[in-house]
């Protein structure tokens, strides 16, 4: 072995520290419940993860929430298949955890059995580079709690390996096959010896090795006569399906940056890039059965599946990153893939465990796979042949052969662009200073380097003539996700809420004119729960101007709070008066319903040419779904003067039968009455392609098409702001990006333009 292989090794093994860091900063923060054992503590806990890192370092929430999802499906599935085992009464079974590096699931489980009667016994095999194996026997062998569950009376007991009757740890290169197999077999795991159960575990492991090196590992543990694969790493879900080998989404190209950078590329995944890329090649090795699922799919069915548990998650830290964690659960997924029973082995087994059965996903995969409903591009299977959507009618659209504010770098997310007569104005959100010097349109940054604004931007559409005013001391505060609504003269722009962290919420309002300036017209204090005078500071919601009772107001509707639950209530600033006016339900169920938040409105007219607010997708906060719905909401004052609201659900289909693709974090705008145009945003659990990217809503006709713009461009439409040019026939758009893990962050730096 060179140098320069020895050194990817090196960086290999390294993966292993930043993963345990991550594993490390659930268990302190409360995300693992303790080895899920009765009456463990943290103090007591076997996870040996406080050993490993005595001083936690606290990680990002949205890595919290993916190594939650990850540690917490892992432990479900390997739980679900000794369940199995000991349902079907098999005598002996054994787990093998490749790559284990400081993997705790070993002492766990021993400390779970310790307390249960199984008449299954467990062979647990960790394995791994002998750098490693030698560090963590190290490591257990000077911890009390650790080493009182290793067992007594090993086979081998020396400084690189162990061997015993019911748990080994092996150092040895996953490369080189031979010496896995004479390992295993000391560990009691042959081939052609006692023939028992196997569970093998790759968590994150054959993505590092060459394609090759990690389809022989496949298909040496396809041998084995009774033989379950989990397989965790990521994929690369197709974009654009015109050039998918090309056209990648950011997401991906900034993961390939960072895992190249740091000398541990993804190999395998250049040559298996999507789900059904792994189908094939697991059937192709000797695996008859698969199934695979994203991690998004995996969060919603093995992982969350009940309320209480989602409540609980949601209670330990604050969290708004919704874009990001959805983009990682699509680019990561679980496959459980088998091979037996083989009909050419004698087995004293009446079935094989079948996991995917025991966590109840067998029967979902088939409903999935025979569905017009299924979640596309989610999962894939070999069990059952997945329903082929037919394609959806699009309509053709043109960019703009300009950028419509050219000239400008808008790195920022979160921000509002509103236009009023040949000006438009861009405000706040998250990004970069516009002072900074920028690399080139894509631009790749990091987290640490970027603010929230408090600066408005104000470009001429017809001249180009722009400049950016800095943010006035006695103007609003920097923010993010707020809203700006324009008065139906278009003489005024009203601000109102948003946030700076996920916790500091802005409840106020305030008005800008070209003329005046900013004026704060109202300011609240974070309202208490029951309070219905005035909202109690809100973001990532929407705020419309209707005419109602004849009166011009901004209703403001969804979005969250600082608690962060999210509003149901439906608010109006009424900008003749300078007051809030409270919107009761008509319906509890309606008030029930929408618990949503970055979502999108827009002001249309219903079946009776009446106007009303149109209220597409967002996430409903009760279990964080992303929705595919679409609501027509009116609002009245009756004759006792109490104010209404009443929603009607509309099934908007296309005319194939295709439902719309659930999605947040997009932007609508009203090209007509019966038309709007759905742009951008982040779907789930299956990745926005780019195809699917701007859809138009025809309400009246409850359907729907796509549209086709006259090429690609290298733009997420997420984060961003929208607004109709009535004035040129265009819709304009600025801004948007999205984070990577913490890997960096990309921004759609120049603004664009759709003809009408």
């Amino acid at each position: 072995m060179n140098a320069g292989d020895q050194a990817a090794d090196l960086a290999v093994q390294g993966t292993n520290t930043s993963s345990i860091t991550s594993k490390r900063s659930l268990e302190r923060l409360g995300y693992l419940d303790p080895s899920h054992v009765p009456s463990v503590t943290e103090k007591d806990s076997p996870l040996m993860l406080k050993y490993v890192v005595p001083k936690p370092i606290r990680r990002s929430p949205v890595i919290n929430r993916a190594y939650y999802q990850r540690t917490e499906s892992i432990r479900k599935i390997v739980e679900g298949w000794i369940g199995q085992c000991e349902q079907l009464e098999v005598a002996e079974c054994a787990i093998i955890s490749l790559g284990c590096g400081f993997d705790p699931t070993y002492f766990r489980l021993a400390t779970l059995r310790k307390n249960t009667q199984s008449a299954t016994k467990l062979r647990y095999v960790d394995i791994d580079y002998p750098t490693l194996i030698t560090e963590r026997l190290y490591m257990v062998r000077n911890e009390d709690t650790l080493f009182d569950l290793l067992p007594e009376n090993a086979n081998v007991d020396d400084v690189g390996n162990f061997v015993s009757d019911t748990y080994s740890c092996l150092g040895i290169d996953l490369r080189d096959l031979k010496q896995l197999e004479r390992g295993l077999e000391s560990a009691q795991v042959k081939k052609n010896g006692n023939r028992i159960p196997i569970l093998v575990i790759s968590e994150v492991v054959l993505a590092y090795l060459a394609p090759e090196e990690s389809d022989a590992l496949l298909q040496f543990f396809a041998g084995y006569s009774e033989a379950t694969f989990i397989l965790h790493e990521q994929c690369i879900p197709t974009f654009d399906e015109e050039d998918e080998d090309e056209n990648l989404h950011p997401f991906a190209l900034t993961m390939f940056r960072h895992f190249e950078r740091t000398m541990t590329p993804l190999k395998t995944l250049r040559e298996y890039r999507s789900l059904y890329d792994q189908l094939d090649r697991f059937e192709r090795l000797g695996w008859p059965k698969c199934d695979i699922l994203n991690m998004n799919l995996v969060s919603d069915e093995i992982v969350l599946q009940s309320p209480e548990e989602h409540q609980r998650i949601c209670s330990l830290e604050p969290f708004d990153e919704y874009d990001e964690q959805f983009w990682i659960g699509a680019y990561y997924f679980i496959a459980i893939a088998t091979t037996g029973p083989k009909a050419q082995v004698s087995s004293t087994l009446s079935q094989s465990p079948d996991v995917t059965q025991a966590l109840g996903l067998r029967s979902k995969i088939h409903t999935w796979s025979s569905s017009n409903d299924h979640p596309e591009g989610s999962f894939a299977s070999l069990s059952n042949a997945t329903f082929e959507s037919p394609a959806i009618p699009s309509q053709s659209i043109e960019w703009t052969a300009h950028n419509p504010i050219a000239g400008l770098e808008i790195n920022r997310k979160g921000h509002t662009l509103s236009i009023m007569g040949d000006e438009a104005f861009i405000f706040g959100g998250f990004g970069l200073d516009p002072s900074g010097a920028v690399e080139d349109q894509k631009v790749f940054q990091q987290r640490s380097q970027q603010t929230r604004l408090g600066s408005m931007i104000q470009y001429n559409l017809v001249t180009g003539a722009n400049r950016t005013h800095p943010r006035e001391e006695d103007g609003p505060a920097p923010r993010m996700h707020h809203s700006a609504a324009t008065t139906l003269d278009e003489s005024a722009i009203y601000i109102y809420g948003g946030r700076d962290g996920p916790t500091k919420v802005h409840n106020d309002v305030w008005r800008y004119t070209v003329e005046d300036g900013w004026d704060p017209l109202w300011r609240g204090r974070i309202s208490q729960e029951g309070d219905t005078s005035c909202p109690k500071g809100l973001f990532k919601h929407t705020a419309n101007m209707m005419t109602v009772a004849g009166r011009e107001m901004m209703v403001v509707f969804g979005g969250r709070l600082a608690s962060g639950e999210a509003n149901s209530q439906v608010w109006a600033f009424d900008l003749q008066d300078g007051q809030w006016g409270h919107f009761e339900w008509r319906s509890e169920q309606d008030q029930q319903t929408f618990g949503v938040f970055s979502h999108s409105a827009v002001v249309t007219q219903d079946a009776n040419h009446q106007e009303c607010l149109l209220v597409i997708g967002g996430i409903r906060m009760n279990d964080e779904r992303v929705l595919n719905s679409v609501y027509q909401i009116s609002l009245g004052v009756s004759e006792n003067s109490q104010c209404w609201v009443e929603a009607r659900a509309l099934d908007i289909r296309a005319s194939t039968g295709e439902p719309l693709k659930p999605r947040f974090g997009h932007s609508a705008v009203a090209v007509d009455s019966d038309r709007i145009w759905i742009l951008g945003g982040v779907s789930s659990p299956g990745l926005l392609q780019w195809h699917e990217t701007m859809v138009e809503i025809q309400p009246r006709r409850a359907t729907f098409q796509t549209l086709k713009p006259s090429c690609f461009r290298e733009l997420v439409m997420v984060g961003h702001a929208t607004a109709l040019d009535a004035k040129r026939q265009r819709i304009v758009g600025t801004g948007g990006g999205g984070t990577c893990f913490g890997f960096g962050a990309w921004w759609d730096a120049s603004a664009w333009g759709i003809h009408i």
